[in-house]
Order: structure tokens, then sequence, then C-alpha cells
């Protein structure tokens, strides 16, 4: 364990990627990477904000979201092998971060949160992070963070298709497909993916030693975004997508139930459609989305137990840059929420409405100093949400022909509203549940260098958080009760390193993330508890990442470590505050290469994922992957007249 994090300091020492679109960095510092979060960025001044980048998109494009970040983010995903996993960002709980599409939060009405691993790598184009409180930019739930699924726009002026096939260890198939329409203002965006992975994977059951095979922990995910994008001129359209995802899995049965598995399955359907029309044409621009979102779930197969909701949405906004130095952003958004649950009585919830309005703007008093605040108030039916403001400021404190030094700070409120569950769920839920609020501070360094042959961006972050009314279902009298029962603090620090090196024929990327992130129960009704770190939060958590490009050939190699986690405060004699996992080490490597046949590009790639072979649990008695290979076989048919 101590080489690895000498040699992770080591790389911290060389690593770095620039974000392109930073109003902070000279002409003169060379920028080659478009930063996709700019639009968020412009309004959140000393807010964290991070791209995955392209090439790593695509390394996981046969995975769901939740791999691509526990591999190249410097964040904790709870997860099993059968297909459920749930984000864990600066401490805070699953419910705790937006998962933003468009105008929409896909994240479940009824149970707060997404499943991390049934969102599509493969679909879109891009996926931005932002770390800590943006409630008063996203709205319910966006304590700890954010997600953003970005689709590109392409205006694609002929035809161009794209295609993935891949054959993997234990079953795994994933077929994927993108075809590209357009005349350069009529836009037709098809992407269409198979999931399938057998899951028969080998595991020793760690009681007594003996071998398995996973038994019924199959996966079959399928879905489609389909585009309709139309370009009235260079700075006036209408784009308009369509997501219909079908995600089945057998539920992972644990490592003590083996033999004689028994199978029961999770099968979700879910349609989600955003249509916007913006205008930049006048110094007042705006732009106004509608929205429409059916989730349904089945428990094994009982179609008298559906759990699902309908909701439409509408979103209005305009915005204006007064001056290069002042500008504003005000809206408003409706939400009409339909809720279909077995459980629930019409008695007591038949729908519920929402308004939120909020207003943001920036202000850059000198030329090294930025700052900008955001305001919002939502109305809920039969509910009190609180005010939610948020400030930020960046100062450069140095800038060089080839280098800046930034200092950053962030201060937010934020909340929750209590889910449908947390509130109607018959006998146990409890409408009288206040939201969950929450104050963070942050504080941050940023240094970027760039030359010919080197860019390099450090950033050091530190966090404060201070959660009230934290909501967590406990077993009461009747049963498991939701209750506003604890105060919580999550603080720590994380240091994020990207580096791009150029030498002749040769490119390397070299990048390191590591994030340590206590966290306490401050106060809650359980005096045993004050104290102690929330569960499923590591203390540490690192990832390092190389690759190296040569001609036609790529070559990589990612390594990811998590610390113990707290899985339940539950006590034993081996454990006696709660049961422990242990820290595991995970290793991955590929090679490709790119083909041009006919003027047309394709790429072979072969993957090894957990080179060493390494055992782990990331839930107590679930056994997880060892050493898998993954092929993949991908083209890009590119017949566009601007090619």
């Amino acid at each position: 364990m101590r080489r690895f994090f000498l040699f992770a300091g080591l790389l911290a020492l060389l690593s770095g990627v620039v974000n392109a679109q930073d109003e902070f960095v000279t002409d003169s510092v060379l920028l080659h990477e478009v930063a996709t979060y700019a639009p968020y960025k412009k309004y959140q001044a000393g807010a964290k904000m991070e791209s995955i980048p392209a090439s790593q998109v695509e390394i996981a494009q046969s995975a769901g979201l939740d791999q691509l970040l526990s591999r190249f983010a410097p964040i904790y995903l709870k997860s099993n092998a059968g297909g459920l996993s749930s984000i864990r960002i600066r401490g805070t709980a699953a419910d705790h971060t937006s998962v933003n599409f468009g105008g929409i939060n896909i994240n479940s009405l009824t149970l707060g949160q997404t499943d991390f691993s049934s969102v599509p790598v493969y679909l879109f184009d891009s996926f931005d992070l932002q770390y800590g409180s943006s409630s008063a930019v996203n709205g319910s739930g966006s304590i700890g963070g954010a997600a953003y699924l970005g689709l590109n726009g392409n205006w694609t002026d002929g035809a161009r298709v794209k295609a993935t096939a891949s054959e993997g260890s234990f079953g795994e198939q994933l077929y994927g497909a993108k075809v590209f329409l357009g005349n350069g203002k009529f836009e037709s965006v098809t992407r269409l993916y198979y999931f399938m992975l057998k899951n028969d994977f080998p595991f020793t059951r760690t009681s007594d030693g003996k071998e398995f095979d996973q038994e019924n922990a199959m996966i079959e995910n399928m879905g489609l975004i389909q585009e309709l994008n139309y370009r009235f001129s260079s700075k006036e359209w209408w784009k308009t997508a369509v997501w219909i995802e079908h995600d089945w899995h057998q539920v992972q049965a644990l490592m003590s139930s083996h033999p004689n598995v028994p199978s029961e399955t999770l099968d979700n359907k879910h349609i989600r459609i955003w249509s916007e029309y913006e205008n930049r044409r006048h110094a007042l621009q705006y732009k106004g989305g509608l929205g429409f979102v059916h989730d349904m779930q089945v428990y094994d197969n009982n179609g008298e137990q559906k759990i699902g909701t309908d909701r439409l949405i509408a979103e209005i906004e305009a915005k204006q840059d007064v001056h290069s130095s002042f500008g504003y952003k005000i809206g408003a958004k409706y939400k009409y929420i339909k809720p279909d649950v077995y459980a629930y009585s019409s008695d007591v919830i038949d729908h519920e409405q929402s308004a939120a309005f909020y207003l943001s703007s920036f202000y850059t008093p000198l030329k090294t100093l930025k700052l900008t605040v955001n305001l919002r108030q939502e109305l809920v039916t039969n509910f009190d949400v609180p005010f939610t403001p948020s400030l930020g400021a960046e100062y450069r404190l140095l800038i060089t022909d080839l280098s800046v030094l930034k200092l950053t700070g962030n201060l937010a409120k934020s909340y929750r509203i209590p889910t449908f569950n947390d509130r109607f769920w018959p006998e146990l839920g409890n409408p009288d549940l206040k939201p969950e609020k929450g104050m963070s501070y942050e504080l941050g360094l940023q240094y970027q260098y760039c030359s010919a042959a080197i860019q390099t961006d450090v950033k050091l972050n530190g966090f404060y958080m201070d959660v009230e009314d934290w909501i967590e279902w406990r077993p009461g009298s009747i049963g498991w009760e939701p209750e506003n029962r604890s105060r919580v603090i999550s603080q720590g620090v994380e240091l994020q390193s990207n580096t791009d090196v150029f030498l002749r024929k040769m490119s390397f990327n070299f990048r390191l993330n590591y994030s340590f992130n206590p966290t306490e129960i401050k106060e809650d009704q359980i005096t045993s508890l004050v104290g102690k770190q929330l569960i499923y939060v590591p203390k540490h958590v690192a990832t390092v990442y190389l690759i190296a490009k040569h001609g036609l050939w790529s070559a990589f190699a990612d390594a990811s470590f998590t610390g113990e986690r707290l899985a339940d405060h539950s006590g034993s004699a081996k454990f006696p505050n709660g049961t422990v996992l242990d820290s595991y080490f995970l290793m991955n490597c590929g090679l490709s290469r790119d083909l041009k046949i006919k003027e047309q590009d394709f790429k072979l790639s072969l993957a090894v994922n957990n080179l060493l072979d390494n055992d782990y649990q990331n839930q107590p008695d679930y056994a997880m992957w060892g050493r898998s290979f993954r092929f993949t076989l991908s083209t890009d048919l590119n017949f566009n007249k601007n090619k």
C-alpha cells in the first residue's frame, strides 16, 4: 500500500489538463480541450466541476456510469455485481446527488436516487461532475453534488455511422450504433445499445473457503436516444431528445446462499423526453423547454406491485450579458407529478405540483476577480421548502505567459425534499418530515501551466458541509420508518492533477485523483452513534490513470484504491463499532490500434479489468468480479460534407 501512495504522489507532480474557455487563462496559454461544463461554471464561481475526458469515456463505454466514475473520479459508489449502484459524493447519501439530462433530474421520485449501473456510458457524449452543494442551481437533492449527461450538438451535413461491438468475460456483450443524418440545418441522431452480462463468474465463499460460480445474477439492458434538431440560424435552434430505457436484472444473491440460489428480478422501464427552443439572436437571450418522464419498476414479475411516476416539466429562462463584466440569468420551472404506486392511497397523495424561481448573476469588478450569486425558491404542494442562495468567488493570484494560479471559494445552502416513499408509504411513511438542509463551504487553489511540450493542471480543494435533519430509515415500533434523526458533518480535502506531455511522435496523459473525507454523525437521537463515521463512506479514495499514444497505437493503465468502510453500526465481537469492509486495490489496462480502410476509421481494443485478480467486497457477503477480459471493435463511417 505504501508503494501505491508513493507512486500516486509522484504522479501528482506531473499531472493535469487545462480547461478551455476558462475566463482567467491568458491568451498565451495553449488550450487543447474544451470544458463542456462551461455553461454551468459561468454563474458558479468557486464551485468545483470536472469533465470526464473522452479517452476515459471510450475505455468504459461498455459499462454503466458507475464503472466510469469509480475508475476515474475520487468518488465512492456502493455497488454489487448484480446491477445496483448508488453514488456517495463527499460523504453524502445516494439521494443527495442530482443526475441531469437536459432539464430533467432523472432520480427516482419514490426512492430519490439513480442506479448508476443502469445509466449507459455508450449513449452519451460527455459526463460532467459538480462536487459540493448545488441546490441553488439544480434544486432539491443536490446536497453532495450533481452529474450532467451531455449530448453534443453536431449539426451533421451528410451522414455518419458509428458502431461498436464488444465481447467479454462472464458472458458480457455490448452492441451499439449511432446514426447521424442531416443537411446542416436539420439533424437526426439515433443512438442504440444492447448490453448483456451473464455474471457467472467464480468466487470463493469467505465463510468456509468453498468455490462457486455466481448464479442468477444476469443483467440485460437496452435503450435508445432519438434526437431531432433544427437550426434556424447559428444563434437560434430547436432540439428534442427522447430517451427510452429498459433495464432488467436478476437480484444478486449473497455468497452464503450458494448453492440453490433463488432467482428474483427487477424490471425498470423509463421514457424521458426533453424538447428545448433557444434564441441567442438578441442581447436578451431566452429559451424554453418542455419535458415528460415515465418511470416504472416491477419486482419479480408481479404486475400488481408496480412502483411508478409520471411527470410533466416546463421551464423558461432569459439571460443577458449587460457588459463583459456583468450578466444575469432569470428563470422559472414547473413540475406536475402523478405517482402510480400500488401501495399509495389516493386519499393521501393523488398528485403533486412544484414551481421554482431562480436568479443567477456574475460580476467581475477587476480583471483578476469574479463574483457570482445564485438565488432559488421552490414551492411544493403542502410542503415548506427553504430559500436557497449560493455565493462564489475566483481570484487570480498570479499570471504569467505560461501559467495561472487561482484562488477559489464558494458558500452554498442546499436542501432535499423527502421522497414520496419517505412521506407516503403506508403506515411507515411520515408526511410531517422536514426537508434536509445543508450548508457547505469550499476553498480551493488551482495552478495551470501550459507550454508546447507540457500542459498541467493541479487543483487542491478543502470543503466543509453541515447537513441538518438528515433522513434515515431505521427500525421503529412497527417496522423500518423514516425520521429526521441526524446532523452530519462531512469535511475533507481533494487533490486532482492532470498532465499532458508531448514528446516528438508520442504523447502521454497522467491523471491522479485523491479524496480524504472523514464524516461524522454530529447529533443523533441514538447517542451511541454520535461521533461515528457514516456507513459506506471511505475516508480514502484514490485513482491513477496513464495513457500513452504513438501513431495509431495507444495503451492505458488505471488503478483505484478504496479505503475501509463501515457497512453498519450494529457491532459484533470482531467489530464492536460495526461491520468493516476491508480496503481494496484494483488495476486495469488495455491496448488499442486505429485502422484506416478506404478513408474510414476503425479501432480494435483489448482490455483487462482487475488485472491482479484481487478479491474484494463492496457490500458484505456479495461477491465481485475477478480478472476479466474485453475485446472491442469500433468503426466511424463518416460521409459528412463538412468532414
